[in-house]
């Protein structure tokens, strides 16, 4: 009698890991693609494309351990291949080491740039990148030029200097003009020059760069829009320049796409205060204590944003104090009579 064998166990190739993990992707199942890709790595050490998924999934979760560590491995394996694996890498570390990252990944994609005709899309693709790079390296000297005191009423600021900035500045200065060199008409580098001169208390430069970053802004389409939290960064531009009018335009054009953020609700309804159409300043203002309310009775004693509830009633308030002008006018017939 012949005894049969335990069933031998298949194990999977790389390959099939792989194609495994991308259909996992594509099902929105980053968390368990991550770890198919571990174990295609495993299998095969030196291939840094796996890497560099690794990190951008863990990335997209908010892994920032996992997502450094497939970098830095990638990194190791192929220092040349995907430079953007840099400009990952220096926005999860800091200072330095951030910095650091930030100009390797630079020197790479400008070596792989003078090799790519400038007609290509892959050479819009590196100035964009190398463009966005230094702007980031440029905001990463910014923080250390000045603090904010921030009015809680107008949600305008008032900037003071550091008296150790004065490199910070220099570097800022250096990194953000070598983004325009490689700027394509975008609205990021000057949107990060006007912010700069804003800081240095240059005004009116800061207000042209701000005209342009609208002009660029309203010539993107669906494919080079910035995101959410960079219009509404400069929303908060234009209204700390006093460009009310502008500004709400930018705002309500982020509500358009996302009408849950309460902040948006009160810097519009702050630029109608502005503009004295206290009538549609209510309307944005009322709506956002609404939301602050409700957030405030869900949230109970975890509710943190006492303060700014308290500013936008206090707003409010002050606005349903103002007399209307044709009640004035009336009076005014009337003491006549």
């Amino acid at each position: 009698m012949v005894k049969k064998g335990k069933a031998v166990k298949q194990v999977a190739t790389a390959a099939q890991l792989l194609e495994r993990a991308e259909t996992l992707v594509d099902q929105l199942q980053p968390e368990l693609a991550i770890k198919f890709f571990q174990k295609a790595a495993a299998l095969e050490p030196n291939n840094s494309e796996i890497y560099d998924a690794i990190g951008e999934l863990a990335t997209e979760i908010g892994d920032p351990h996992t997502a450094l560590q497939a970098f830095l491995k990638s990194i190791d394996v192929a220092p040349k291949h995907n430079p953007g694996k840099y400009l990952y890498a220096a926005q999860l570390v800091q200072g330095e080491e951030s910095e650091k990252f930030a100009l390797q990944g630079i020197a790479h994609m400008s070596a792989s740039l003078a090799h790519v005709p400038d007609h290509l899309d892959e050479s819009k693709l590196l100035k964009k990148q190398i463009c966005d790079a230094y702007c980031s390296l440029g905001e990463l000297y910014m923080s250390d030029l000045w603090y904010v005191v921030a009015s809680t009423s107008q949600h305008l600021s008032y900037r003071s200097w550091r008296s150790d900035a004065h490199d910070a500045e220099a570097k800022c200065e250096h990194y953000l003009q070598e983004a325009l060199k490689f700027d394509l008409g975008l609205p990021d580098a000057t949107q990060a020059m006007a912010n700069f001169r804003l800081v240095q208390q240059r005004t009116d430069e800061a207000i042209a760069f701000l005209d342009e970053t609208l002009k660029r802004l309203n010539a993107c389409d669906e494919h080079t829009m910035p995101s959410l939290e960079f219009r509404i960064v400069t929303g908060k531009l234009l209204v700390e320049v006093e460009k009310f009018e502008q500004a709400a335009y930018v705002l309500e054009g982020v509500m358009q796409e996302d009408d849950e953020n309460a902040e948006v609700w009160f810097l519009v309804g702050s630029c109608y205060n502005a503009l004295e159409d206290y009538d549609t300043a209510l309307e944005f203002l009322e709506r956002c204590e609404a939301m602050l309310s409700k957030l405030q009775k869900d949230m109970g004693d975890e509710f943190e944003l006492d303060q700014q509830l308290d500013t936008v009633r206090s707003l409010i308030e002050s606005i349903k104090q103002i007399e209307p002008v044709g009640d004035d006018d009336g009076d005014n017939d009337q003491d006549m009579e």
